[in-house]
């Protein structure tokens, strides 16, 4: 074998569906031990196959402070140059806020925010914002009446600005997050050592806030279009690379990903997360777009593979979606910038690719996902397939 090469093993359909369901409740403790020994048997050569190693990445190159400057007078970055400005805010430490900031607004179209700041939107819409201000906060400066006050006008010149959506429950986390990423109180430590009173520019939180939600309106309108489009193509995503995790969730009960991940879009990643993890989930939004969003969760859910296969519980499964694997990701993060690593983990799980990154297999048109639902396999069909297919192989049939 030549050293250029590897030897890599590939599961099949059939393997991957065994493995989940000996780790699942369908199988009886007796039938489990008389399979283990036939499983060793029926995983033969063809489950094998040749790759080339893949070459190592070539360093990105991070752009200075000079480079910085320009790059925050540029509307307009080439491939290339998105890349390193994504490289740079990723791994560069101690970038000062205020650079950080005028970055961020380059991207962002600007115009005359008074006349939406200046009334009330309709008494439905305020009072729902009224009540949702209180329970946007994780962070203890969102139980404060200036950042408080902030979300609430935010909110309400949005519903002005944007009559056909107004205001949705979903909106005030992404919002809070983008009053703390922006404001200057908090961001900036010789500010806050000196102890001076701060005034926030409201107006830049707005604009962001507007250039988020354009990429997001079909997740807040009736019937929430939104929402579907983006599970039936994480679903594809998961399918293409990492199809174990789909066969295991099925045999679990989980057929419909929206269980499990509609919250991610509905607050943009945002929901419990750290301020770090927050701005770097804005950065790579701001540079990628919703590309960015999908890479990024089918990457974690990829990184995550062997351990959520081993969870067989509905009491596990979920916890761990909802609340556990996001800081636990953000934990492997830290560690892999101490190391320098960092750059070469996004490039691997595909988090700079300005689509969504299917595998190699080659991706069907979302309508035709939409026409398999009703076909989909449920943990019964699962079974018979099993029974079926593999079953088959073992006995020579």
């Amino acid at each position: 074998m030549k050293q250029s090469e590897i030897r890599q093993r590939r599961g099949s359909f059939d393997s991957q569906l065994l493995s989940s369901l000996l780790l699942s409740n369908f199988i009886t403790g007796d039938q489990k031990n008389k399979l283990d020994d036939e499983i060793i048997n029926y995983q033969i050569d063809d489950e094998f196959e040749m790759i080339e190693k893949q070459p190592k990445n070539i360093p990105i190159p991070l752009f200075n402070n000079d480079q910085l400057y320009k790059i925050s007078k540029n509307q307009f970055l080439g491939e290339n140059q998105k890349l390193q400005l994504a490289a740079t805010l990723i791994q560069q430490r101690g970038i000062p806020y205020l650079k950080r900031k005028a970055i961020w607004m380059t991207f962002i179209e600007k115009g005359d925010a008074k006349i939406y700041f200046s009334k009330k939107p309709p008494y439905l819409v305020e009072d729902q914002i009224q009540k949702d201000v209180p329970r946007t906060g994780y962070d203890d400066k969102m139980n404060n009446k200036k950042y408080t006050n902030l979300l609430y006008r935010i909110l309400c010149a949005y519903a002005n600005y944007n009559p056909q959506i107004g205001y949705t429950q979903g909106m005030n986390i992404i919002c809070g997050k983008i009053i703390l990423l922006l404001s200057i109180d908090g961001n900036d430590k010789q500010l806050e050592e000196d102890g001076f009173e701060v005034l926030e520019n409201e107006e830049e939180m707005f604009w962001m806030f507007v250039h988020l939600m354009k990429s997001m309106e079909d997740l807040f309108i009736q019937d929430v279009p939104g929402i579907k489009r983006r599970i039936l193509q994480l679903e594809q995503m998961l399918e293409n690379r990492c199809n174990e995790i789909i066969v295991h969730l099925q045999c679990n009960n989980i057929e419909n990903l929206c269980q499990c991940f509609s919250q991610y879009y509905f607050t943009l990643l945002m929901q419990k997360q750290e301020k770090k993890f927050a701005r770097l989930i804005l950065e790579m939004f701001l540079l990628y777009g919703e590309a960015f969003i999908q890479n990024f969760i089918v990457g974690i859910l990829e990184f995550y593979s062997i351990k959520i296969t081993r969870m067989n519980e509905l009491e596990k499964l979920m916890p761990f979606f909802r609340d556990t694997m996001f800081s636990s990701y953000y934990q492997e993060l830290k560690k892999l910038k101490k190391q320098n690593l960092i750059i070469q983990h996004f490039q691997k799980y595909h988090y700079f690719d300005e689509k969504p990154y299917f595998g190699n297999v080659q991706p069907q048109p979302i309508i035709q996902i939409i026409e398999k639902q009703e076909n989909k396999l449920n943990p019964k069909k699962i079974f018979k397939l099993l029974h079926k297919n593999w079953f088959g192989k073992i006995l020579g049939q």
